[in-house]
């Protein structure tokens, strides 16, 4: 174990002087991090073999290894990093370690996008921004201050007198990061590998005239000592940091414990359209009174994680580029690749989001792009890899299915199809009705969709309920039979007893995804009763039902055409009416739910509900029962060590009698 221990050691620390020294890592941060997990375990196991220069002792890159052309100042403050996640689990037993000190009812979150970038503190006086220190090893950092005032989004003056340190990433943004290569591969100079090593090797720049030059940006999310600026969550400190006319990133947001794995699943999918890199979620508790009571370990806070994509990726070049139209007319560029593997599958396809990502990244046919997989079906292109052609992609004028001239729409970078009469756009909301997501239609996706449209038997969603009358018709189609059109038609007739959420996410309406349609059907047992309900008035003062969603949910219910749709489906459907209440047998009673069980446990949530009770997603001394299965884990004993009672489900089963 020794030998080891002293081999990692001596990795990490390369690694370290790689990366925040000469801006120049040679491995990912996927394996840095791995390698780092795996030495603080056998460190822990071994403590009598650590290593006294052990990377585990050091936040950034170590005393030994500051750059000898700026000058070293102690932080204030210690200015630490973040621990990391890359699973749902790791970040449950993080709101675990919190809900022993902050009782569950002030728990909430602060959601930022984790930038990759370098870590800067700016400290003013009396209006003036007198210093700016980066990170270092957290004790000590360099003084970088005569390069960020060379940053023009950086304010100088502030309108604020008092004592001031706000912390945050200076990053250079993507399309700066490949103009600046573009320029030092024409000048014969070595290009940097990715924009957060461009950032830093411009940062630590001896001429400050070349960091002017470079465009980097900066956001800064940490107020430090919020107490004597009578701040008192991190939702009021940035918008107090904000207020000053100091950048924050705009994409952060406040959420409950129960929507964090949803916000960390949406922010996979919306990460790439940002115009800098972004590796990963910062999590942090909204509460800033119990930061200091959470306390810390020698590198960590323990009132915040980063949440980090485990994800592969690949390199491959662009054989073809072309177009396609969503359901919603949003145009989508797909490049057709060279043949590559990744995550274990040949992928030959992979989206470039929209025109503005190919103009920012400069990219063309015979390129080679950098893909990821990230738990979407297509990959997706994340960077430019190596320019091999002279030109950028022409941009597309006109719809690739119905050939009507694309728009630009106010406050979008996409390009829209506006033609309701698309046909690549009803084929894409009709399957999205049937999709799994929505009402689950096994047997109708997007190629029967396509085949049915194509013979005039599926025009629009409400034709789904009449393919009935056509099934001698849907027979004789190739790759159809009795058996297979059978099925499809008994799935159609099993899908009107669908959740009304369900179909109101299955319409498809701008804004109004998955958790908006549950809270929305809350309100209402049928579409009539939502017509009748006018301006909405029972959503008005919902949690998470903003005047974006009601603004899009009023226009799509002002089209005669939409009412009409969804009154037809009243008549035809039978909700599931999964807030239906049974009793008040619970009323009163929180559950925690944890283990293996032989029911899911969406189906006890909604038992619980349904029958006043209350679930959370961590036991705390609120709680008042704990519904154990197999694989308990820390809940448990959790649940134990509070004397909180434990059920099984033949007890729960019980307490519903």
């Amino acid at each position: 174990m020794k030998k080891r221990i002293y081999e990692l050691t001596e990795l990490i620390n390369k690694w370290n002087y790689e990366y925040f020294i000469e801006n120049n890592p040679s491995v990912s941060d996927l394996e840095y991090d791995k390698a780092l997990k795996e030495l603080e375990e056998l460190e822990a196991k071994f403590p009598q073999f650590k290593h006294p220069n052990s990377p585990t002792n050091q936040v950034g890159a170590g005393r030994s290894i500051f750059s000898s052309k700026f000058s070293k100042v102690v932080h204030k403050i210690p200015m630490l990093s973040l621990a990391k996640a890359y699973n749902f689990d790791e970040i449950t037993k993080f709101i675990e370690n919190i809900n022993k000190i902050v009782p569950a009812e002030q728990i909430d979150f602060c959601l930022e996008p984790k930038i990759d970038g370098l870590s800067i503190a700016l400290h003013y006086k009396n209006g003036y921004l007198i210093q700016a220190l980066t990170r270092g090893d957290g004790v000590e950092g360099e003084d970088v201050t005569e390069n960020i005032l060379q940053i023009s989004s950086i304010p100088k003056i502030i309108d604020y007198l008092a004592d001031l340190e706000v912390r945050g990433e200076v990053f250079m943004p993507k399309a700066n990061f490949y103009e600046l290569n573009r320029k030092m591969s024409v000048l014969g100079e070595k290009v940097f590998s990715n924009p957060r090593n461009a950032a830093s090797g411009t940062l630590r720049q001896l001429d400050a005239n070349i960091v002017a030059q470079r465009g980097l940006k900066s956001y800064l999310y940490e107020l430090v000592e919020p107490q004597k600026h009578n701040i008192t969550s991190q939702k009021q400190a940035l918008q107090f940091i904000s207020s000053l006319n100091i950048p924050t990133n705009p994409n952060w947001k406040i959420v409950e414990v129960e929507e964090l794995e949803d916000e960390i699943e949406n922010f996979a999918e919306i990460k790439q359209n940002l115009d800098y890199d972004a590796d990963g979620l910062v999590i942090k508790l909204n509460n800033l009174s119990y930061w200091d009571k959470l306390g810390k370990t020698a590198k960590f806070p323990k009132h915040s994680i980063a949440f980090k994509y485990d994800v592969e990726s690949a390199i491959s070049k662009i054989l073809k580029i072309t177009s396609t139209v969503g359901r919603t007319g949003k145009i989508t560029y797909v490049a057709q690749v060279e043949p590559v593997e990744l995550n274990q599958t040949i992928v030959k396809f992979a989206t470039l989001h929209n025109y503005n990502f190919i103009e920012q990244m400069k990219i063309n046919i015979g390129d080679d792009v950098k893909m990821i997989k990230a738990g979407e079906i297509i990959p997706i292109v994340i960077e430019l890899a190596l320019k091999n052609s002279e030109f950028v992609f022409p941009k597309v004028i006109n719809c690739p299915s119905c050939n009507c001239k694309l728009v630009e729409l106010e406050g979008f970078i996409d390009q829209w199809c506006i033609n309701e009469n698309c046909p690549e756009m009803k084929i894409n909301k009709i399957f999205h009705f049937a999709s799994r997501k929505s009402l689950n239609i096994v047997g109708l996706g997007l190629s029967t969709v396509k085949d049915l449209f194509r013979e005039g038997l599926l025009c629009d969603i409400q034709d789904i309920f009449t393919l009935k009358q056509h099934k001698d018709k849907i027979m004789q189609l190739s790759r159809y039979g009795e058996t297979k059109t059978t099925k499809l038609l008994k799935n159609i007739e099993n899908s009107i007893n669908s959740e009304l959420s369900k179909v109101l996410f299955a319409l498809g309406i701008k804004h109004i995804g998955a958790r908006a349609s549950k809270l929305i059907s809350k309100n209402y047992n049928n579409f009539t009763d939502l017509i009748a309900d006018n301006n909405l008035s029972k959503l008005q003062n919902i949690d998470n039902i903003g005047p974006k969603i009601l603004d899009s949910l009023n226009n799509w219910l002002s089209e005669t055409k939409n009412r009409e749709l969804i009154l037809y489906f009243d008549a035809i459907f039978k909700y599931k009416n999964v807030n239906l209440h049974k009793s008040n047998v619970l009323e009163g009673l929180t559950f925690v739910i944890s283990g293996k069980l032989n029911n899911s446990r969406d189906y006890y949530v909604k038992l619980i509900e349904q029958n006043g009770g209350n679930v959370s997603s961590s036991v705390s001394s609120k709680t008042s029962y704990l519904l154990c299965g197999e694989d308990a884990g820390s809940k448990k004993q959790k649940a134990s060590e509070l004397n909180i009672k434990i059920i099984d489900e033949e007890e729960f089963t019980k307490l519903l009698s």
